[in-house]
């Protein structure tokens, strides 16, 4: 099943435009076919909401991408049809799932799901949610299945960095994220590896 990008409704107010970046050049690099070949391989998850409403629980960075690279058409899988709940009753089921994250792009929250925008274009940019995307991949802390798990180490990054990635430099908040990744101050996090 496919859907148009736009007509997908986000779930979150932030993400990471690091990560967003490098699967608009992950996605260029691809010929047609193998484009479509891996977009079919990662469908969109995504439940039905109040007006039939097609609603993101994951993959918000890939959506992101394919609409800043001029792809107009994602694959989707349904997961749930929460059609007939009410708009309160729904954002309940959401959130006792961890299929929401209405927390803003500087961390604070959590918001009212009316601050949602209406399509992934309108999410915003958090700079410590890209750090903390760029820590994993470079081997800092493991992926995790916990949801909103980059999320949770970019407020720790935000509360523990002494040098901010955009008001300072980001490689250099690189580096010490990466230093601190390892602190014992940070072992509850989620693929939390040590030193």
């Amino acid at each position: 099943m496919k859907s148009p990008v736009l007509d997908l409704y986000p779930t979150q107010l932030a993400l990471g435009m690091y990560e967003v970046d490098a699967k608009i050049k992950e996605l260029g690099s691809m010929g047609k076919h193998t484009r479509q070949d891996y977009l079919k391989a990662h469908p969109v998850p995504f439940v039905l909401g109040p007006r039939k409403r097609r609603f993101l629980i994951d993959h918000h960075h890939l959506v992101r991408a394919c609409w800043e690279a001029g792809f107009e058409v994602v694959y989707i899988s349904q997961l749930e049809d929460l059609s007939a709940l009410t708009v309160g009753a729904f954002w309940k089921k959401l959130a006792s799932k961890n299929w929401c994250h209405l927390y803003d792009p500087f961390g604070g929250g959590p918001h009212s799901y009316k601050n949602l925008p209406d399509s992934v274009r309108g999410i915003g940019d958090d700079p410590f949610r890209s750090l903390a995307w760029l820590v994993r991949e470079a081997g800092g802390y493991l992926k995790s299945e916990v949801p909103f798990a980059e999320f949770q180490w970019a407020n720790y990054f935000r509360a523990n960095l002494a040098t901010h990635p955009v008001v300072d430099d980001f490689e250099e908040a690189r580096t010490e994220a990466l230093r601190i990744c390892k602190s014992p101050k940070a072992k509850g996090l989620p693929g939390y590896i040590g030193g």
